[in-house]
Protein backbone atom coordinates (compact mmCIF):
# COMPACT_ATOMS: atom_id res chain seq x y z
CA UNK A 1 0.00 0.00 0.00
CA UNK A 2 2.69 2.75 0.91
CA UNK A 3 4.68 1.90 -2.64
CA UNK A 4 1.52 2.45 -3.88
CA UNK A 5 0.81 5.59 -2.47
CA UNK A 6 3.69 6.77 -3.44
CA UNK A 7 3.72 6.15 -7.08
CA UNK A 8 0.68 8.14 -7.07
CA UNK A 9 2.00 11.11 -5.14
CA UNK A 10 5.76 11.31 -6.25
CA UNK A 11 4.73 12.20 -9.87
CA UNK A 12 2.41 15.05 -8.58
CA UNK A 13 4.86 16.12 -6.20
CA UNK A 14 7.57 16.43 -8.57
CA UNK A 15 5.95 17.93 -11.45
CA UNK A 16 4.89 20.89 -8.60
CA UNK A 17 8.53 20.89 -7.90
CA UNK A 18 9.80 21.00 -11.82
CA UNK A 19 7.37 24.02 -11.56
CA UNK A 20 8.69 25.78 -8.88
CA UNK A 21 11.98 25.57 -10.46
CA UNK A 22 11.25 26.91 -13.76
CA UNK A 23 9.79 30.23 -11.95
CA UNK A 24 12.93 30.37 -9.62
CA UNK A 25 15.32 29.93 -13.06
CA UNK A 26 18.13 32.89 -12.13
CA UNK A 27 19.69 34.40 -15.65
CA UNK A 28 23.22 35.03 -16.08
CA UNK A 29 24.79 36.42 -18.86
CA UNK A 30 23.55 38.22 -22.82
CA UNK A 31 20.59 37.20 -24.05
CA UNK A 32 20.28 35.61 -27.84
CA UNK A 33 17.51 35.35 -29.97
CA UNK A 34 16.80 32.08 -32.02
CA UNK A 35 13.56 30.20 -32.16
CA UNK A 36 14.04 26.37 -30.63
CA UNK A 37 11.86 23.25 -31.25
CA UNK A 38 11.75 20.45 -28.49
CA UNK A 39 10.98 16.79 -29.13
CA UNK A 40 8.93 14.54 -26.90
CA UNK A 41 11.36 12.42 -24.65
CA UNK A 42 11.30 8.45 -25.19
CA UNK A 43 11.87 6.35 -22.34
CA UNK A 44 13.75 3.31 -22.03
CA UNK A 45 12.29 2.01 -19.09
CA UNK A 46 10.06 -1.16 -18.20
CA UNK A 47 7.66 1.60 -16.13
CA UNK A 48 4.94 4.30 -17.28
CA UNK A 49 8.06 7.52 -16.78
CA UNK A 50 5.43 9.71 -18.94
CA UNK A 51 4.91 12.17 -15.84
CA UNK A 52 9.09 12.35 -15.74
CA UNK A 53 10.07 12.77 -19.87
CA UNK A 54 7.34 15.77 -20.09
CA UNK A 55 8.51 17.61 -17.04
CA UNK A 56 11.91 16.88 -18.53
CA UNK A 57 10.80 18.38 -21.92
CA UNK A 58 9.23 21.29 -20.78
CA UNK A 59 11.69 22.41 -17.97
CA UNK A 60 14.86 22.28 -20.79
CA UNK A 61 12.78 24.40 -22.84
CA UNK A 62 12.27 26.68 -19.65
CA UNK A 63 15.92 26.82 -18.60
CA UNK A 64 17.27 27.79 -22.28
CA UNK A 65 14.48 30.28 -22.74
CA UNK A 66 15.16 31.99 -19.90
CA UNK A 67 18.88 32.02 -20.18
CA UNK A 68 19.58 32.25 -23.47
CA UNK A 69 16.64 34.04 -24.71
CA UNK A 70 15.96 31.92 -26.88
CA UNK A 71 12.29 31.42 -28.07
CA UNK A 72 10.47 27.58 -27.79
CA UNK A 73 7.93 26.82 -30.08
CA UNK A 74 5.28 25.56 -28.64
CA UNK A 75 4.63 21.65 -27.62
CA UNK A 76 1.28 21.24 -29.88
CA UNK A 77 2.90 22.79 -32.88
CA UNK A 78 6.24 20.44 -32.61
CA UNK A 79 4.02 17.38 -31.80
CA UNK A 80 1.73 17.60 -34.91
CA UNK A 81 4.78 18.93 -37.08
CA UNK A 82 6.15 15.32 -35.53
CA UNK A 83 3.09 13.46 -36.44
CA UNK A 84 3.54 14.71 -39.78
CA UNK A 85 6.92 13.82 -39.98
CA UNK A 86 6.54 10.48 -38.79
CA UNK A 87 9.26 8.92 -36.69
CA UNK A 88 13.00 10.14 -37.79
CA UNK A 89 15.80 8.13 -36.88
CA UNK A 90 18.12 9.72 -39.18
CA UNK A 91 19.86 13.65 -38.39
CA UNK A 92 18.84 14.65 -41.70
CA UNK A 93 15.30 13.90 -40.91
CA UNK A 94 15.50 15.90 -37.66
CA UNK A 95 16.94 19.26 -39.68
CA UNK A 96 14.14 18.75 -42.02
CA UNK A 97 11.76 18.50 -39.45
CA UNK A 98 13.71 21.59 -37.75
CA UNK A 99 13.40 23.74 -40.88
CA UNK A 100 9.59 22.48 -41.02
CA UNK A 101 9.11 24.23 -37.77
CA UNK A 102 11.40 27.23 -39.03
CA UNK A 103 13.81 26.46 -36.04
CA UNK A 104 16.78 27.43 -35.05
CA UNK A 105 18.05 24.77 -33.36
CA UNK A 106 16.02 21.55 -32.02
CA UNK A 107 16.46 18.93 -29.10
CA UNK A 108 15.31 15.43 -29.38
CA UNK A 109 16.44 13.33 -26.31
CA UNK A 110 15.74 9.68 -24.26
CA UNK A 111 15.66 8.90 -20.74
CA UNK A 112 16.68 5.48 -19.47
CA UNK A 113 16.32 3.72 -16.69
CA UNK A 114 18.42 1.05 -15.43
CA UNK A 115 18.47 -0.19 -11.98
CA UNK A 116 16.40 2.56 -10.24
CA UNK A 117 19.20 4.92 -11.85
CA UNK A 118 18.71 7.30 -14.61
CA UNK A 119 20.04 9.24 -17.42
CA UNK A 120 19.30 11.44 -20.02
CA UNK A 121 20.77 11.62 -23.59
CA UNK A 122 19.95 14.44 -25.61
CA UNK A 123 20.83 15.53 -29.09
CA UNK A 124 21.22 19.33 -29.97
CA UNK A 125 20.55 19.99 -33.71
CA UNK A 126 21.85 23.43 -35.20
CA UNK A 127 20.17 24.04 -38.28
CA UNK A 128 21.91 26.41 -40.14
CA UNK A 129 25.49 24.80 -39.68
CA UNK A 130 23.67 21.13 -40.47
CA UNK A 131 25.61 20.34 -37.32
CA UNK A 132 24.39 17.50 -33.98
CA UNK A 133 25.49 17.37 -30.78
CA UNK A 134 25.03 15.07 -27.63
CA UNK A 135 24.69 15.50 -24.09
CA UNK A 136 24.27 13.64 -21.41
CA UNK A 137 23.64 13.15 -17.60
CA UNK A 138 22.53 10.98 -15.16
CA UNK A 139 20.66 11.04 -11.93
CA UNK A 140 20.86 7.78 -9.16
CA UNK A 141 17.26 7.92 -8.81
CA UNK A 142 14.12 10.28 -9.39
CA UNK A 143 14.64 12.61 -6.65
CA UNK A 144 17.58 13.58 -8.14
CA UNK A 145 16.25 14.39 -11.70
CA UNK A 146 15.79 18.10 -11.18
CA UNK A 147 19.66 18.77 -10.53
CA UNK A 148 20.58 16.28 -13.98
CA UNK A 149 18.09 17.97 -15.91
CA UNK A 150 19.72 21.69 -14.86
CA UNK A 151 23.39 20.24 -15.67
CA UNK A 152 21.95 19.27 -19.16
CA UNK A 153 20.72 22.66 -19.46
CA UNK A 154 23.67 24.39 -18.30
CA UNK A 155 26.17 21.84 -20.22
CA UNK A 156 23.84 23.24 -23.84
CA UNK A 157 24.03 26.56 -22.33
CA UNK A 158 28.11 26.37 -22.07
CA UNK A 159 28.86 24.37 -25.10
CA UNK A 160 26.58 25.85 -27.76
CA UNK A 161 26.05 29.53 -26.64
CA UNK A 162 29.47 30.36 -24.67
CA UNK A 163 26.76 30.97 -22.05
CA UNK A 164 29.08 30.46 -18.38
CA UNK A 165 27.09 28.91 -15.98
CA UNK A 166 27.32 30.23 -12.33
CA UNK A 167 29.95 29.09 -9.31
CA UNK A 168 27.01 27.33 -8.09
CA UNK A 169 26.35 25.11 -10.97
CA UNK A 170 30.01 24.30 -11.18
CA UNK A 171 30.76 20.31 -10.51
CA UNK A 172 32.71 19.57 -7.71
CA UNK A 173 35.47 17.38 -7.89
CA UNK A 174 36.19 14.49 -6.01
CA UNK A 175 38.52 14.87 -3.09
CA UNK A 176 41.56 13.91 -3.52
CA UNK A 177 42.18 10.09 -2.49
CA UNK A 178 38.79 9.65 -2.34
CA UNK A 179 37.89 6.31 -4.72
CA UNK A 180 34.57 5.45 -6.21
CA UNK A 181 33.32 2.66 -4.26
CA UNK A 182 33.24 -0.86 -6.14
CA UNK A 183 29.75 -2.11 -6.24
CA UNK A 184 31.05 -5.93 -6.24
CA UNK A 185 33.78 -7.42 -3.80
CA UNK A 186 34.76 -10.88 -3.62
CA UNK A 187 34.61 -12.90 -0.58
CA UNK A 188 37.84 -14.42 1.42
CA UNK A 189 38.96 -17.06 -0.74
CA UNK A 190 38.41 -19.33 2.52
CA UNK A 191 34.62 -19.04 2.43
CA UNK A 192 33.64 -19.80 -1.52
CA UNK A 193 31.96 -22.81 -0.73
CA UNK A 194 30.18 -21.43 1.87
CA UNK A 195 26.64 -21.39 0.14
CA UNK A 196 23.86 -18.83 -0.35
CA UNK A 197 21.84 -17.47 2.13
CA UNK A 198 18.85 -14.91 2.77
CA UNK A 199 16.03 -13.96 0.46
CA UNK A 200 17.03 -13.35 -3.36
CA UNK A 201 20.31 -15.57 -3.56
CA UNK A 202 22.14 -13.35 -0.96
CA UNK A 203 25.13 -14.47 0.44
CA UNK A 204 27.67 -13.56 2.50
CA UNK A 205 30.00 -12.39 0.15
CA UNK A 206 28.27 -10.39 -1.85
CA UNK A 207 28.61 -6.65 -1.11
CA UNK A 208 26.07 -4.73 -3.29
CA UNK A 209 26.48 -1.50 -2.84
CA UNK A 210 23.42 -0.25 -4.44
CA UNK A 211 23.42 -0.28 -8.16
CA UNK A 212 21.76 3.37 -8.57
CA UNK A 213 25.38 4.83 -7.96
CA UNK A 214 27.97 2.38 -8.74
CA UNK A 215 28.24 2.12 -12.23
CA UNK A 216 28.74 4.22 -14.89
CA UNK A 217 27.02 4.79 -18.13
CA UNK A 218 28.07 5.79 -21.87
CA UNK A 219 24.96 7.83 -23.66
CA UNK A 220 22.54 5.94 -25.81
CA UNK A 221 23.79 5.11 -29.27
CA UNK A 222 21.35 4.50 -32.32
CA UNK A 223 22.82 0.77 -33.16
CA UNK A 224 21.94 -2.70 -32.94
CA UNK A 225 24.81 -4.30 -31.02
CA UNK A 226 25.41 -8.27 -31.72
CA UNK A 227 28.97 -8.05 -29.97
CA UNK A 228 31.87 -5.95 -28.60
CA UNK A 229 35.59 -5.97 -27.73
CA UNK A 230 38.25 -3.35 -26.97
CA UNK A 231 42.30 -2.45 -27.68
CA UNK A 232 44.52 -0.37 -28.85
CA UNK A 233 43.73 -0.46 -32.61
CA UNK A 234 46.03 2.53 -33.14
CA UNK A 235 48.79 2.62 -30.95
CA UNK A 236 48.26 5.59 -28.94
CA UNK A 237 48.54 3.45 -25.50
CA UNK A 238 44.44 4.15 -25.36
CA UNK A 239 42.24 0.52 -26.09
CA UNK A 240 39.77 1.43 -28.71
CA UNK A 241 35.59 0.26 -27.76
CA UNK A 242 34.77 -1.83 -30.56
CA UNK A 243 30.94 -2.50 -31.27
CA UNK A 244 29.71 -4.86 -34.25
CA UNK A 245 26.30 -4.04 -35.39
CA UNK A 246 24.22 -6.10 -37.98
CA UNK A 247 26.38 -5.17 -41.37
CA UNK A 248 29.33 -3.48 -39.59
CA UNK A 249 31.96 -2.94 -37.12
CA UNK A 250 32.14 0.46 -35.39
CA UNK A 251 34.87 1.75 -33.73
CA UNK A 252 35.22 4.71 -30.78
CA UNK A 253 37.24 6.05 -28.43
CA UNK A 254 36.31 6.89 -25.14
CA UNK A 255 36.91 8.93 -22.25
CA UNK A 256 35.92 7.94 -19.26
CA UNK A 257 31.66 7.18 -19.64
CA UNK A 258 31.83 9.09 -23.57
CA UNK A 259 32.49 7.47 -26.72
CA UNK A 260 33.14 9.36 -29.64
CA UNK A 261 32.97 7.43 -32.96
CA UNK A 262 36.30 7.28 -35.10
CA UNK A 263 35.63 4.67 -37.71
CA UNK A 264 32.99 2.08 -39.47
CA UNK A 265 34.36 -0.65 -41.68
CA UNK A 266 31.25 -2.53 -43.21
CA UNK A 267 30.64 -5.47 -43.80
CA UNK A 268 29.25 -7.24 -46.81
CA UNK A 269 25.45 -6.65 -47.95
CA UNK A 270 23.18 -9.46 -46.93
CA UNK A 271 25.35 -11.38 -44.42
CA UNK A 272 24.31 -10.52 -40.67
CA UNK A 273 27.76 -9.97 -38.43
CA UNK A 274 26.94 -12.50 -35.47
CA UNK A 275 30.76 -11.82 -33.48
CA UNK A 276 34.41 -10.50 -33.63
CA UNK A 277 36.91 -11.35 -31.92
CA UNK A 278 40.71 -9.47 -31.65
CA UNK A 279 44.06 -11.01 -31.66
CA UNK A 280 47.64 -10.07 -32.74
CA UNK A 281 47.85 -13.32 -34.35
CA UNK A 282 51.16 -11.86 -36.88
CA UNK A 283 52.67 -10.76 -33.87
CA UNK A 284 53.03 -7.26 -35.88
CA UNK A 285 52.06 -5.39 -32.72
CA UNK A 286 48.86 -4.25 -34.42
CA UNK A 287 45.72 -6.34 -33.44
CA UNK A 288 43.38 -7.82 -35.84
CA UNK A 289 39.88 -7.45 -36.28
CA UNK A 290 38.40 -10.78 -36.97
CA UNK A 291 34.56 -10.89 -37.90
CA UNK A 292 32.32 -13.66 -38.26
CA UNK A 293 29.14 -13.44 -40.89
CA UNK A 294 26.85 -15.06 -42.29
CA UNK A 295 23.46 -15.12 -43.87
CA UNK A 296 20.50 -18.11 -43.67
CA UNK A 297 23.01 -20.47 -45.69
CA UNK A 298 26.78 -20.07 -45.03
CA UNK A 299 29.39 -18.03 -43.62
CA UNK A 300 31.36 -15.22 -45.08
CA UNK A 301 33.93 -13.93 -42.94
CA UNK A 302 36.54 -11.21 -42.67
CA UNK A 303 39.76 -9.77 -41.30
CA UNK A 304 41.10 -6.75 -40.60
CA UNK A 305 43.44 -4.09 -39.46
CA UNK A 306 41.91 -0.78 -38.39
CA UNK A 307 44.27 1.94 -40.13
CA UNK A 308 41.78 5.40 -39.17
CA UNK A 309 38.67 7.02 -40.11
CA UNK A 310 37.01 3.89 -42.32
CA UNK A 311 39.90 2.03 -43.39
CA UNK A 312 41.05 -1.30 -43.17
CA UNK A 313 43.74 -3.24 -44.51
CA UNK A 314 42.07 -6.87 -45.39
CA UNK A 315 44.10 -10.04 -44.18
CA UNK A 316 41.53 -11.95 -45.68
CA UNK A 317 37.83 -11.29 -47.31
CA UNK A 318 34.86 -13.90 -48.33
CA UNK A 319 35.72 -16.58 -46.08
CA UNK A 320 33.53 -19.59 -45.93
CA UNK A 321 34.29 -20.13 -42.23
CA UNK A 322 32.71 -19.62 -38.95
CA UNK A 323 35.74 -17.17 -37.08
CA UNK A 324 36.75 -17.06 -33.85
CA UNK A 325 40.43 -15.82 -32.16
CA UNK A 326 40.52 -17.85 -28.78
CA UNK A 327 43.19 -18.68 -26.23
CA UNK A 328 43.90 -22.49 -25.58
CA UNK A 329 45.74 -23.15 -22.69
CA UNK A 330 49.23 -23.58 -23.60
CA UNK A 331 48.95 -22.51 -26.67
CA UNK A 332 48.05 -18.89 -26.50
CA UNK A 333 45.84 -17.45 -28.99
CA UNK A 334 44.57 -18.90 -31.96
CA UNK A 335 42.14 -18.61 -34.95
CA UNK A 336 39.64 -21.28 -34.99
CA UNK A 337 37.10 -21.66 -37.36
CA UNK A 338 33.84 -24.45 -38.20
CA UNK A 339 32.27 -24.77 -41.60
CA UNK A 340 28.67 -24.72 -42.58
CA UNK A 341 26.84 -27.74 -43.87
CA UNK A 342 25.20 -28.68 -47.17
CA UNK A 343 21.98 -28.66 -45.49
CA UNK A 344 22.09 -26.95 -42.15
CA UNK A 345 23.81 -23.97 -40.29
CA UNK A 346 27.53 -25.76 -38.85
CA UNK A 347 29.10 -28.73 -39.62
CA UNK A 348 31.00 -30.86 -36.91
CA UNK A 349 34.42 -30.32 -36.11
CA UNK A 350 36.31 -27.07 -35.10
CA UNK A 351 39.28 -26.49 -36.56
CA UNK A 352 42.22 -24.38 -36.31
CA UNK A 353 42.75 -22.01 -38.95
CA UNK A 354 46.36 -21.04 -40.87
CA UNK A 355 46.22 -17.89 -43.15
CA UNK A 356 47.68 -17.57 -45.77
CA UNK A 357 47.55 -15.59 -49.08
CA UNK A 358 44.51 -13.63 -48.00
CA UNK A 359 42.84 -16.95 -47.63
CA UNK A 360 41.85 -19.54 -44.65
CA UNK A 361 43.05 -22.85 -44.87
CA UNK A 362 42.09 -26.14 -42.13
CA UNK A 363 44.50 -27.05 -40.06
CA UNK A 364 44.52 -29.66 -36.92
CA UNK A 365 41.12 -30.39 -35.48
CA UNK A 366 40.47 -29.30 -31.66
CA UNK A 367 39.75 -31.25 -29.41
CA UNK A 368 36.19 -30.59 -28.12
CA UNK A 369 33.27 -33.03 -27.88
CA UNK A 370 31.92 -32.92 -31.74
CA UNK A 371 28.90 -31.93 -29.83
CA UNK A 372 29.98 -28.35 -29.32
CA UNK A 373 29.78 -25.48 -31.90
CA UNK A 374 32.43 -22.68 -32.36
CA UNK A 375 31.19 -20.02 -30.19
CA UNK A 376 30.02 -22.43 -27.45
CA UNK A 377 33.03 -22.99 -25.38
CA UNK A 378 35.90 -21.66 -23.55
CA UNK A 379 38.89 -23.59 -22.04
CA UNK A 380 40.09 -23.44 -18.63
CA UNK A 381 41.94 -25.59 -16.38
CA UNK A 382 39.47 -25.04 -13.61
CA UNK A 383 41.00 -27.15 -11.10
CA UNK A 384 44.82 -26.88 -11.16
CA UNK A 385 45.47 -30.53 -12.09
CA UNK A 386 46.89 -30.02 -15.26
CA UNK A 387 44.19 -30.85 -17.75
CA UNK A 388 41.97 -28.79 -19.33
CA UNK A 389 38.48 -28.47 -18.72
CA UNK A 390 35.47 -27.20 -21.45
CA UNK A 391 33.01 -24.73 -19.66
CA UNK A 392 30.16 -24.55 -22.49
CA UNK A 393 26.47 -23.69 -22.99
CA UNK A 394 24.22 -25.67 -25.06
CA UNK A 395 21.28 -24.67 -27.48
CA UNK A 396 18.77 -24.76 -24.08
CA UNK A 397 21.06 -22.14 -21.73
CA UNK A 398 22.02 -25.08 -19.61
CA UNK A 399 25.62 -24.56 -18.47
CA UNK A 400 27.96 -27.43 -18.64
CA UNK A 401 31.81 -28.34 -17.41
CA UNK A 402 32.95 -31.27 -19.84
CA UNK A 403 35.98 -33.22 -20.07
CA UNK A 404 37.40 -32.84 -23.91
CA UNK A 405 36.03 -36.44 -24.24
CA UNK A 406 32.71 -35.25 -24.22
CA UNK A 407 32.03 -36.79 -20.23
CA UNK A 408 29.83 -34.27 -18.38
CA UNK A 409 31.27 -33.44 -15.27
CA UNK A 410 28.10 -31.33 -14.58
CA UNK A 411 25.18 -29.32 -15.57
CA UNK A 412 22.79 -26.22 -14.08
CA UNK A 413 19.95 -26.34 -13.26
CA UNK A 414 19.56 -22.80 -13.69
CA UNK A 415 19.90 -21.33 -16.95
CA UNK A 416 22.28 -18.70 -18.03
CA UNK A 417 23.16 -16.86 -20.99
CA UNK A 418 20.08 -15.88 -23.34
CA UNK A 419 20.83 -14.61 -26.65
CA UNK A 420 18.76 -13.03 -29.65
CA UNK A 421 21.88 -13.73 -32.11
CA UNK A 422 21.99 -17.22 -34.51
CA UNK A 423 23.06 -18.28 -37.92
CA UNK A 424 21.29 -20.64 -39.92
CA UNK A 425 17.15 -20.36 -41.20
CA UNK A 426 15.52 -16.86 -40.85
CA UNK A 427 12.03 -17.74 -40.32
CA UNK A 428 10.67 -16.16 -37.43
CA UNK A 429 8.17 -18.67 -35.94
CA UNK A 430 7.24 -22.03 -36.07
CA UNK A 431 10.61 -24.46 -35.78
CA UNK A 432 10.72 -26.86 -33.05
CA UNK A 433 13.56 -28.22 -31.00
CA UNK A 434 13.12 -31.32 -32.87
CA UNK A 435 13.77 -29.69 -36.48
CA UNK A 436 17.87 -29.05 -35.48
CA UNK A 437 19.22 -30.85 -37.65
CA UNK A 438 16.98 -28.51 -40.55
CA UNK A 439 18.33 -26.32 -42.70
CA UNK A 440 16.46 -23.86 -41.73
CA UNK A 441 16.66 -24.42 -37.77
CA UNK A 442 17.94 -21.52 -36.19
CA UNK A 443 21.84 -21.92 -34.23
CA UNK A 444 21.97 -19.31 -31.66
CA UNK A 445 25.09 -18.00 -30.73
CA UNK A 446 25.77 -18.18 -26.92
CA UNK A 447 26.73 -15.48 -24.84
CA UNK A 448 31.03 -14.45 -24.05
CA UNK A 449 32.07 -17.44 -20.77
CA UNK A 450 35.08 -15.56 -19.39
CA UNK A 451 37.34 -17.76 -17.79
CA UNK A 452 39.54 -15.33 -15.04
CA UNK A 453 41.02 -15.93 -11.00
CA UNK A 454 38.46 -12.95 -9.39
CA UNK A 455 38.69 -14.26 -5.75
CA UNK A 456 42.56 -14.30 -5.51
CA UNK A 457 42.38 -18.35 -4.48
CA UNK A 458 45.04 -19.33 -7.76
CA UNK A 459 41.95 -20.71 -9.38
CA UNK A 460 40.25 -19.46 -12.31
CA UNK A 461 36.76 -18.66 -11.84
CA UNK A 462 33.72 -18.11 -14.68
CA UNK A 463 31.85 -14.99 -15.67
CA UNK A 464 28.72 -15.28 -17.50
CA UNK A 465 25.67 -13.88 -18.04
CA UNK A 466 21.88 -14.31 -17.07
CA UNK A 467 19.47 -13.04 -19.51
CA UNK A 468 16.15 -13.28 -18.02
CA UNK A 469 12.78 -14.40 -19.63
CA UNK A 470 10.90 -17.90 -19.20
CA UNK A 471 9.11 -17.48 -22.65
CA UNK A 472 12.06 -16.74 -24.63
CA UNK A 473 12.91 -20.58 -22.99
CA UNK A 474 9.61 -21.78 -24.18
CA UNK A 475 10.10 -20.80 -27.57
CA UNK A 476 12.64 -21.81 -30.48
CA UNK A 477 12.29 -19.23 -32.33
CA UNK A 478 11.32 -15.84 -30.69
CA UNK A 479 13.28 -14.86 -28.15
CA UNK A 480 13.18 -10.97 -26.12
CA UNK A 481 15.17 -10.44 -22.87
CA UNK A 482 13.90 -7.29 -20.86
CA UNK A 483 16.42 -8.00 -18.15
CA UNK A 484 19.31 -9.86 -17.20
CA UNK A 485 22.10 -10.39 -14.91
CA UNK A 486 26.06 -10.87 -14.70
CA UNK A 487 27.08 -13.71 -12.49
CA UNK A 488 30.81 -14.99 -10.82
CA UNK A 489 30.95 -18.62 -10.41
CA UNK A 490 33.68 -20.71 -8.89
CA UNK A 491 34.71 -24.61 -9.34
CA UNK A 492 34.63 -26.15 -5.98
CA UNK A 493 35.46 -29.49 -7.50
CA UNK A 494 32.25 -30.74 -7.79
CA UNK A 495 29.94 -28.05 -9.20
CA UNK A 496 30.11 -24.21 -10.54
CA UNK A 497 28.77 -22.27 -7.57
CA UNK A 498 27.96 -18.43 -7.16
CA UNK A 499 30.54 -16.07 -5.78
CA UNK A 500 28.61 -12.55 -6.83
CA UNK A 501 26.22 -11.59 -9.04
CA UNK A 502 24.92 -7.74 -10.29
CA UNK A 503 21.64 -6.13 -9.24
CA UNK A 504 19.08 -6.83 -11.90
CA UNK A 505 19.87 -5.37 -15.25
CA UNK A 506 16.79 -3.44 -17.10
CA UNK A 507 17.49 -4.64 -20.96
CA UNK A 508 18.42 -7.33 -22.94
CA UNK A 509 22.77 -7.81 -22.14
CA UNK A 510 24.31 -8.38 -25.38
CA UNK A 511 27.74 -8.91 -24.63
CA UNK A 512 30.30 -8.19 -22.17
CA UNK A 513 33.88 -7.73 -21.17
CA UNK A 514 35.94 -7.75 -18.02
CA UNK A 515 39.50 -5.71 -18.13
CA UNK A 516 42.03 -6.20 -15.60
CA UNK A 517 44.05 -3.18 -13.98
CA UNK A 518 47.57 -3.47 -13.96
CA UNK A 519 48.09 -4.32 -10.56
CA UNK A 520 45.28 -7.30 -11.09
CA UNK A 521 43.72 -6.31 -7.91
CA UNK A 522 40.56 -4.77 -9.79
CA UNK A 523 39.36 -4.72 -13.27
CA UNK A 524 36.31 -3.10 -15.29
CA UNK A 525 33.47 -4.79 -16.13
CA UNK A 526 32.19 -3.25 -19.59
CA UNK A 527 28.18 -4.38 -20.49
CA UNK A 528 26.79 -3.95 -23.78
CA UNK A 529 23.16 -3.25 -23.32
CA UNK A 530 20.08 -3.32 -25.69
CA UNK A 531 17.81 -1.17 -24.54
CA UNK A 532 14.66 -2.00 -26.59
CA UNK A 533 15.84 -5.48 -28.41
CA UNK A 534 12.78 -7.83 -29.00
CA UNK A 535 12.41 -11.13 -31.07
CA UNK A 536 11.21 -9.46 -33.99
CA UNK A 537 13.39 -6.12 -34.12
CA UNK A 538 16.36 -8.10 -35.42
CA UNK A 539 16.38 -5.95 -38.28
CA UNK A 540 15.60 -2.48 -36.78
CA UNK A 541 17.62 -0.19 -36.14
CA UNK A 542 17.72 -0.57 -31.66
CA UNK A 543 19.29 1.75 -28.59
CA UNK A 544 22.46 0.41 -27.27
CA UNK A 545 24.06 1.48 -24.55
CA UNK A 546 27.39 0.78 -22.12
CA UNK A 547 27.61 0.11 -18.53
CA UNK A 548 30.71 0.03 -16.67
CA UNK A 549 31.38 -1.32 -13.03
CA UNK A 550 34.50 -1.58 -11.46
CA UNK A 551 35.48 -4.75 -9.66
CA UNK A 552 37.58 -5.18 -6.40
CA UNK A 553 39.09 -8.19 -6.51
CA UNK A 554 41.12 -8.00 -3.34
CA UNK A 555 40.13 -9.87 -0.20
CA UNK A 556 37.56 -8.99 2.51
CA UNK A 557 36.19 -10.44 5.63
CA UNK A 558 32.39 -11.05 5.88
CA UNK A 559 30.16 -8.07 6.95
Amino acid sequence: MLKQIQRTIFPAMLAALIFAMQLALPSTGTAQTGRIAFLPFKANAPQDMSYLTSGIRNMLASRLASEIGLTVIDNATVDKALASAGNPTQNEAYLKLAKSLQADYLVAGSLTSLGGSLSLDAKFFEVAKGQTRNFYATAKNESEIIQSIDSLAWDIGEKIFAHKRPATALVQPQAAGQAAQPQYATAHPDRAFAGRTGAGGGSPFIYPKGITSEFQKTQNMKLSLQYMETADLDGDGQDEVIFADIDSVQIYKRDENRLRKVGQIQGKAGYRIHAITVADLDKNGKPEIYVSAADAKQPNSFAFEWLGADKGNYLFQDARWYIRAMPIPGEGMVLAGQRAGSNKAVDPGIFRLDQGNKDLKAGSAMEVPESLNLFDFTIADLDNDGSREIIAIDQYDRLKVMRSSGTVLWKSDEFYGGTTRYIGGTDAFGASKESSQDSSARIYIPSRIIAYDVNGDGQLDIIINKNLSTSSRLFTNMKNYPSGEIHALSWNGIALSELWRTRKIDGYIVDYLLRPNADKKGAELLVGLALNAGSLDMFSEQTSTMLIYQLDFSKKQEQ
